[in-house]
């Protein structure tokens, strides 16, 4: 009998390319989208996979709770375990924290913290009836904090804490919490971050006196890195490594300099690593 996974956030990136690989596995896939358009293209790419029955694509808002409550019966209805869960939904509003609204600081941790907290929730009884595993997607950016994404490390270091009381709530379940903490990508997180900033700002070139620095940020880590970044399958490979493992980590930073960058950040003392990334965006 085939195991079965919910992803939320598959309309592209992380999220679509798990779906694929994992139902070349044999996994029964449920893969959360926002738009028919993108449920629609994601089984035109089952299909070229010759995987299609393994995929169901469900329209679902994880920050609407009546469509996640929704997306909890639905996944019921069609089975009485679920054997993962990954919260893979969300993305990175920049802009600097004195002039951030206050209600784009409330979307951010409404969709990275909040959302993932009500999908779990929500598939949670499938989940404990299979002693599965629940994966949260966190990132570098939860344990490493650099200027113009306050409002997006913020959310991340909340959903590390969340992770970990997780993990001590449902141990005597059986049920396994696993954080992936990814570095930079080539995903469209990058391009959709930046407009978030654009609108919540009037426009990203409206920044006032941190121009200078928002404009570093921009070519350093939402223009350069969107393209140097780890391939996604390795995120794909990760999410299979877990699920296989017989006692997985807590914690699975990817690619390996991620780990590297976490350590470092970690030894240094505030005022040094301060020193260190002004010196580096010449701020």
């Amino acid at each position: 009998m085939s195991k079965t996974i919910v992803i939320t956030g598959c309309s592209s990136g992380f999220g679509r390319i798990t779906t694929l690989h994992l139902a070349k596995q044999g996994w029964r896939v449920f893969a959360t989208v926002r738009k028919e358009s993108d449920a629609a293209s994601l089984l035109v790419e089952a299909m070229a996979q010759n995987v299609k029955a393994n995929v169901t694509p469900i329209l679902c808002d994880v920050t609407n709770d009546v469509q996640v409550a929704e997306l909890g019966r639905t996944v019921a209805a069609a089975t009485p375990t679920v054997e993962a869960l990954v919260n893979n939904a969300g993305t990175a509003f920049p802009g600097p924290l004195e002039m951030l609204p206050l209600d784009t600081l409330r979307q951010q941790l409404n969709l990275n913290v909040v959302a993932h907290l009500g999908v779990t929730q929500a598939v949670l009884p499938l989940l404990k009836a299979s002693r599965g595993t629940l994966i949260n997607v966190s990132s570098q950016g939860g344990r490493v904090v650099f200027p113009i994404t306050g409002a997006y490390h913020m959310s991340k270091f909340a959903l590390e804490a969340m992770s970990d009381a997780l993990r001590l709530e449902l141990a005597p379940f059986g049920v396994k919490v696993v954080v992936i903490q990814p570095g930079s990508s080539a995903t469209a997180i990058w391009d959709t971050g930046k407009k978030h900033g654009e609108a919540a700002l009037g426009g990203l070139d409206m920044a006032g006196p941190y121009q200078p620095l928002v404009n570093t940020i921009m070519k350093q880590a939402f223009e350069k890195q969107k393209g140097t970044g780890f391939h996604p399958q390795l995120f794909a490979d990760t999410v299979l490594k877990i699920l296989t493992h017989p006692n997985p980590a807590t914690r699975y930073p990817i690619p390996a300099r991620a780990a590297w960058i976490m350590a470092w950040r970690a030894l240094l003392p505030d005022k040094l690593w301060d020193g260190f990334v002004r010196r580096a965006l010449k701020w």
